[in-house]
């Protein structure tokens, strides 16, 4: 697999800067008129769900704090590992025109140079802009045999055919593997009050192979740094006020008395693990953790440190 993380350098709407990496995602986005092509979104969406693909488009996921062009499109797009275009037009009175939201997410998606399957009805017309490039005409009662049969090329030439071809997030698995920890299943009420401290905030838990120790793990390598940096501080707000927080819920009975101090240190020393895309936003979130004075350990690791360690095991 190539090593090389290739990064969006220059925000296509002027922010300081992009980041996102491309390719970094088993997924796909979908680009489509919410009024004319629904059922070929949902066509596929199951599609792209048998085969382990996760199907994006722009309604799907809130991101609080971002940029809805964003977060909801443009990264998207950089990340997925191909995309689908819906091209069918829409008919008010008679006329019958392209929608425009469906022409800029296609345009983002030729100028991102990405692996691109379009589709439209076979009785509208393309655009005059786009009437040159190769799209799939269908009808309802071929759309879903075609779509097939295209999504299963387009996983088959945008999947790396080098030396590994396992999937990144399974590789991500595999590492954290390496590391001694694995997510943590949620069969007790215990470990999913843990987990729910996290979650909205975008982590996940996991747990070393004796079961015993914890820490929070962000998968972040879709995300810009100062966004990454206010996930951090947050957690680690929260976990801070739940220590606090302890002496009054064990006045309240809420926590024995002799189980006190093992809550305590059990939260006291939750680590936390990061993943981001580059060691320029690694050596970021290191500075910022540093003038934050965040007293607690984390460990933040890079898609590139992802793909040498997956190298090594083979």
């Amino acid at each position: 697999m190539d090593k090389t993380i290739r990064t969006n350098e220059k925000c296509i709407i002027g922010l300081p800067r992009c980041d996102f990496a491309f390719s970094s995602t088993r997924s796909c986005f979908i680009g489509y008129s919410f009024e004319e092509s629904s059922l070929e979104k949902d066509i596929t969406r199951k599609i792209l769900e048998d085969i382990d693909i996760i199907p994006e488009d722009a309604g799907t996921n809130f991101e609080p704090g971002q940029l809805v062009f964003c977060s909801k499109i443009c990264s998207k797009i950089i990340t997925s590992q191909f995309c689908i275009i819906l091209l069918n037009n829409e008919n008010e009175n008679g006329v019958e025109f392209a929608n425009a939201n469906v022409q800029m997410e296609y345009g983002l998606m030729l100028g991102f140079n990405k692996y691109v399957i379009p589709f439209q009805k076979k009785e509208d017309k393309l655009s005059f802009n786009i009437s040159g490039l190769d799209t799939i005409k269908y009808n309802k009662s071929d759309f879903k045999s075609k779509a097939t049969e295209a999504i299963t090329k387009a996983v088959e030439e945008t999947t790396p055919t080098s030396s590994s071809t396992i999937p990144i997030d399974q590789m991500k698995t595999t590492f954290l593997y390496s590391k001694n920890a694995t997510f943590t299943p949620m069969s007790g009420g215990g470990e999913r009050v843990i987990f729910e401290l996290g979650r909205p905030v975008g982590y996940n838990l996991l747990t070393d192979f004796s079961g015993l120790e914890y820490r929070f793990f962000g998968d972040f390598a879709h995300l810009r740094s100062e966004h990454i940096c206010y996930r951090i501080k947050l957690l680690h707000k929260i976990l801070v006020e739940r220590v606090a927080s302890f002496p009054q819920r064990q006045k309240l009975g809420l926590i024995e008395q002799e189980d006190l101090g093992l809550y305590v240190e059990l939260f006291e020393n939750l680590e936390i693990w990061i993943l981001v895309n580059s060691e320029d936003v690694k050596n970021q979130i290191k500075s910022f953790i540093n003038s934050e004075s965040i007293n607690r350990t984390f460990d933040i690791f890079t898609l590139k440190d992802v793909l040498d360690r997956s190298d090594i095991l083979g």
